[in-house]
């Protein structure tokens, strides 16, 4: 089969429509923004025809309404200057691209991630960790294939975007773009520093000098409604409180499947440990305004095992759940407390954790879930998206991603792993029981 390739056409700087005030040209990154690796929180939605609009309109209204969005998003439109962004309207990358005879229904038939990766807009920029570090920090790519179907790729640097962030993004921009933005979308709010201690230059995060240095593959394993049932009823156990939810039994069936995979492996860790970003928003809600846009999570680790050790599904369920009520306990012994202290508490815990763990000693796996995120309502004036796929870019190891089916029931995971562990880990016969590896895309 013909290979898919994607052509730029133009590239564009696109600015606010209006211009920043001078008393918001700086914005605080907060200690958590300032650890976090310099990576792009990337998100793909996909489009199917609509006759009504030719690839002209549509680029049209993308970009008009972007600079509407930028007004509120003032920070996007900037560049990071240390621990700060220098919020100066300087401005975001959009990129306009086509496929050649490549119909949109045949790439979604096998998704395949080496091709995704055409359909992000860093290919305009020479070095992309540099890029994500200091410019620019919101880059699009529209892409159009000849059926007349469509793919935003969408890139933020993680600096100041975890998943819900984008979510908001996205949902500010589809509604701008339909001319509805003052009615649905809540305006965001640029606080993280308030809750998280602001970020000092002096404080540096150890790094994984070996990091990148090994071939990464990125796989798509999609548990349908159904299959998530049964793997529901599998983790649960006798003294376990209620059914598992659907993110704890599939993150807990990963985490198996991971340290088996990697058993393999001669260069491997036999400490391995999984991490797992948690969204502080819905957690208290008093203090942390859904809209509010940084990266607003605990992040530690929440369970951990040697190579011999053998893993229990539902115990790993148990734990999970464990580490999320332990975490719901630290915040509500800091009730009434202010959003800082409560910030301050939270980032010194995180710290403390993480000064226990070691690059040498101690293999990280990350579950990050963006369930539940409002991803599909992304509607342009074109309908809702078909499909959506997120990811960090460049690729971090070890890095999975969780994200509902169109259908919100079921769940795709976006597992990156060393190519060694990939091969063990598609013939896992206990994941293949609940999970496909990259099916088709139903449209």
């Amino acid at each position: 089969m013909e290979t898919m390739k994607v052509e730029t056409i133009a590239k564009e700087i696109i600015k606010p429509s209006s211009t920043t005030p001078n008393d918001l040209q700086t914005l605080q990154l907060s200690i958590y923004d300032h650890i976090l690796p310099p990576v792009y929180t990337v998100a793909f939605l996909f489009y199917t025809k609509d006759d009504l609009i030719s690839p002209e309109q549509s680029s049209h209204k993308l970009k008009t309404s972007l600079a509407e969005t930028l007004t509120k998003f003032y920070p996007l439109a900037g560049r990071i200057k240390g621990v700060t962004i220098d919020c100066n309207d300087e401005g975001a990358v959009f990129v306009d691209a086509r496929v050649n005879n490549y119909p949109l229904s045949d790439f979604l038939r096998s998704p395949d991630f080496k091709t995704l990766q055409q359909l992000l807009p860093l290919d305009v920029i020479d070095d992309p960790y540099e890029a994500a570090t200091t410019w620019p920090l919101l880059l699009v790519k529209a892409t159009y294939f000849p059926c007349g179907g469509m793919a935003i790729g969408l890139c933020i640097t993680h600096k100041i975007a975890d998943a819900t962030s984008i979510s908001t993004f996205i949902q500010s921009w589809a509604a701008m773009a339909r001319g509805e933005a003052g009615d649905i979308v809540a305006d965001p709010v640029f606080a993280a520093a308030n809750f998280y201690p602001p970020a000092n230059e002096l404080f540096k995060f150890p790094v994984d000098e070996n990091a990148n240095k090994i071939s990464q593959i990125t796989k798509r394993f999609v548990f349908s409604a159904s299959k998530l049932e049964e793997l529901r009823t599998k983790a649960a156990s006798e003294d376990f409180v209620g059914r598992p939810k659907r993110v704890e039994s599939v993150t807990a069936l990963l985490w198996k499947a991971f340290v088996a995979a990697a058993s393999s492996n001669t260069n491997a860790c036999d400490m391995k440990v999984l991490i797992q970003p948690s969204n502080l928003r819905p957690k208290i809600p008093s203090l942390l305004a859904e809209s509010l846009i940084g990266n607003i999570m605990f992040s530690s680790v929440v369970l951990g095992i040697s190579q011999q050790e053998e893993i229990k599904i539902e115990k790993a369920v148990r734990d999970l759940r464990k580490q999320g009520d332990d975490l719901q306990n630290v915040i509500k012994e800091e009730g009434g407390s202010s959003s800082a202290m409560i910030g301050s508490k939270l980032a010194n815990l995180m710290l403390t954790n993480y000064s226990k763990l070691s690059y040498e000693t101690h293999e990280p796996y990350t579950v990050s879930s963006w369930c539940k995120l409002p991803l599909y309502e992304a509607s342009f004036g074109w309908g809702s998206p078909v499909w959506i796929a997120g990811n960090v870019a460049p690729m971090l190891e070890n890095v999975t991603m969780l994200i509902d089916s169109k259908d919100g029931q079921g769940i795709e995971a976006f597992v990156t792993l060393p190519e060694e562990n990939m091969l063990s880990l598609e013939q896992n016969t206990e994941l293949l029981a609940f999970a496909s590896v990259n099916p088709s895309v139903l449209v």
